[in-house]
């Protein structure tokens, strides 16, 4: 009797990503990829993988989302052209984004990448991988957040050929105020975001009373959570609200972000997340069985970003790692195991407030759903 063939997520990955540094002092460091990269290959994890490079992409894909005009700017910035007032795009000198040489080419390897995870779930795969997209913040004519081209949400547009209502879910530390706006008149998408508030915190959105206009009014969901906000309150947060919000919408597709800059040791943010307690929202989103896209995002210290992307990557796809990582991997000795042995310390003041904050937020959407 022949064994069954066992078919294997595929993961895009273009190398050329490696390459999206806006400055040397910049927190997104690229150095972050060619360690999760390291630890994967001391793991053996991309032999359970389809790794691929993704195909090159026409313009028409980015024209899903983004305006023809704010495309030609950004290639322009990108070989050095100057550009009047490239702060109405979104870029500056001394802001965010800083314009760098050949950032057409990197933003497009992390798009090119999305693109393909988004055919082949489109085409049939139950799941898709692409670490280096998750790029949430950008809006159709403006960069935002270290973000060029908002990459989910034109996975979600691809999704849409196939798939009636789509599912976006954003377990990042900051809003995902790009998919949201872009979606937020459009009653077959719904856009979940768990995040620190933007009451404290970049981009100042996120709130519970943006519910989406018009059809769309009640799509929109968001639970803002306060600083200090521990594994605990979090999941009760999510649980509490999340899956509430899919058994409403019945969503056919899911594009999942996952962010890891939510845990404690991030230095852009004051959530304070451990790798295991961040981890449930990725299990959880795996539990639904929907065809998925999965996407990266946020992530700015060093020795959480590979382990944690490690993790949700194994558990995406169902292979059980040791949790001491690898003496061959190169950072063992900083990266020594992949979920925490050490917790936060919090102030028991911080710690109810942060619980009394999310409790309103649950009974917003408890009053709101009834």
């Amino acid at each position: 009797m022949q064994g069954i063939l066992q078919v294997m997520t595929p993961f895009f990955y273009d190398s050329a990503i490696e390459r999206y540094q806006f400055s040397e002092s910049h927190p997104l460091k690229p150095q972050r990829l060619a360690l999760l990269r390291a630890l994967m290959e001391a793991y053996g994890l991309p032999a359970h993988l389809d790794w691929r490079t993704p195909p090159q992409i026409d313009e028409a894909e980015l024209r899903r989302i983004h305006t023809p005009e704010y495309i030609e700017v950004v290639r322009q910035l990108s070989v050095g052209a100057p550009v009047m007032e490239a702060h109405r795009w979104g870029f500056s000198a001394y802001g965010d984004n800083p314009p760098f040489l050949g950032m057409w080419e990197a933003a497009l390897a992390y798009t090119s990448a999305t693109v393909a995870a988004a055919y082949a779930v489109r085409d049939g795969a139950p799941l898709a991988i692409n670490i280096t997209g998750g790029l949430h913040h950008a809006l159709p004519d403006r960069a935002s957040g270290f973000c060029i081209f908002n990459d989910p949400a034109i996975a979600i547009h691809i999704l849409r050929e196939r798939f009636e209502r789509v599912a976006y879910l954003d377990i990042d530390l900051h809003h995902g105020d790009g998919v949201q706006w872009i979606f937020y008149r459009d009653p077959h998408v719904l856009t979940v975001s768990i995040h620190e508030s933007g009451q404290w915190l970049f981009p100042g959105t996120g709130f519970v009373n943006e519910l989406g206009e018009g059809a769309a009014e009640g799509t929109s969901v968001n639970i803002p959570l306060a600083p200090y906000t521990d594994d605990a309150i979090w999941w009760e947060a999510f649980e509490a609200v999340v899956p509430r919000a899919f058994e409403r919408f019945q969503p056919q597709a899911l594009v999942l972000q996952m962010g890891c800059d939510p845990h404690y040791l991030d230095p852009l943010g004051h959530l304070c997340l451990t790798a295991q307690g961040w981890l449930r929202g990725v299990q959880w989103a795996k539990s639904l069985g929907l065809p998925m896209v999965a996407l990266g995002g946020g992530g700015y210290n060093l020795t959480t970003v590979p382990r944690m992307w490690t993790l949700a990557i194994a558990t995406l796809i169902g292979v059980e790692l040791p949790n001491e990582t690898p003496e061959t991997f190169t950072w063992h000795d900083r990266i020594p195991t992949l979920s925490d042995h050490t917790l936060p310390s919090i102030d028991p003041a911080d710690l109810e407030f942060a619980r009394r904050y999310a409790a309103q937020q649950i009974g917003f959407w408890q009053r709101y759903w009834g």
